[in-house]
């Protein structure tokens, strides 16, 4: 059996403790589609997202909610974590995690990418620029010599990255804090900013606190981005690959009732983790714009494209954030989409639409 490992973060433990919904057993958590033939051995895994925001990655409390990693004999603790994850799981304090943009520069020191690999992709880059309906800015490039709002000095990677995209050198722009949301939004009505950096669900947000239309600017270079998926130890890859696998086919089974039933979806997350949104309606909208966002990727199953992986990797070496390009498969392998996928889907997908 796997160790359950923690992850303590500013000498904080985060813990989660997830709780089984009391949909999952009348919905998913029968084991329709996947579930028929005996699980395997038992498991323990600690496992993070790349940060606690459950609406970004509700697959993995819709797992736990609907009963899909009973159904593989996985006991899942779901820890939050703030910083890098890397270490947690070379360490084995964690078995699965997430990570962002910010591993691409990690993965240039091979003694990090020797050991982990993303087994899949579930979600696209999340960051966008966000302005006025009315605003002049149509595309990222036209925030040359414009002035950026930023949550935190943090974001700044995430900020340069995206202007680099698209063709606008560092010094070219101004990088402003302004903190997120309604003080994000005061600092774009006095016009102390042109535009603000953040994820794609703060436009939902924004608009809600707004008495002006917001909009997304359009940075085209960048629609085909990555962000995140499950990471792994190749030593777990190895020598777990079972365990690796049926956990994957939870997630997978998760990912289809989050994308074919949001109600369900939403309802199974705000059990799971009840301050996950204010109420069922912030829920739904926030798995419905999650849907909408990242529906490439659950229609790939997960599956990389190389090509899109050396495309940010060799556009991080054209912007300087690393020395030179290295191979995209030091990042990931594909090698389990198959096994993670071979059950009856279109099972799965009818239990899903029908449920209510």
């Amino acid at each position: 059996m796997l160790r359950l490992g923690m992850w303590r973060v500013l000498a904080f433990i985060l813990p989660l403790a997830l709780v089984g919904a009391t949909c999952g057993g009348e919905q998913g958590g029968d084991g329709q589609g996947a579930a028929d033939e005996v699980a395997g051995e038992p498991a323990d895994l600690a496992i993070a997202p790349t940060a606690p925001l459950p609406s970004y990655w509700p697959f993995y409390y819709v797992g736990e909610g609907l009963g899909f990693y009973a159904d593989e004999n996985i006991e899942v603790e779901l820890a939050t974590v703030r910083g890098a994850v890397q270490q947690a799981l070379i360490t084995d304090r964690l078995q699965v995690a997430g990570t962002g943009l910010d591993y691409i520069p990690q993965a240039a020191d091979e003694e990090i990418s020797d050991e982990l690999k993303y087994f899949m992709i579930t979600d696209n880059y999340p960051w966008v620029m966000i302005t006025f309906e009315d605003s002049p800015y149509q595309t990222a490039a036209d925030l040359q010599g414009r002035r950026i709002g930023v949550n935190d000095p943090h974001d700044t990677f995430d900020a340069e990255f995206l202007m680099g995209a698209a063709g606008v050198p560092q010094g070219e722009y101004e990088l402003i804090p302004v903190g997120e949301d309604r003080a994000a939004l005061v600092a774009m009505e006095r016009g102390d900013v042109d535009a603000f950096m953040g994820p794609y669900l703060a436009v939902n947000t924004l608009n809600e606190l707004s008495e002006r239309p917001i909009r997304v600017i359009t940075n085209e270079v960048a629609e085909d981005y990555y962000n995140t998926g499950p990471m792994v130890t190749v030593d777990m890859l190895e020598n777990d690959r079972d365990v690796v696998v049926r956990f994957g086919r939870a997630i997978a089974r998760a990912m289809i009732w989050q994308y074919e039933n949001p109600e369900v979806a939403a309802r199974t997350m705000l059990e799971v983790d009840p301050t996950s949104a204010t109420d069922f309606e912030e829920a739904l909208e926030f798995i419905e714009t999650t849907n909408e966002w990242n529906r490439s990727r659950y229609e790939a199953r997960g599956e990389v494209d190389p090509a899109i992986y050396q495309t940010m990797i060799d556009k991080h070496a054209e912007l300087g954030f690393i020395d030179e390009p290295y191979p995209a498969d030091r990042l990931f392998t594909n090698e389990l989409i198959d096994e993670i996928w071979d059950f009856d889907v279109e099972a799965e997908i009818e239990a899903a639409r029908n449920a209510s």
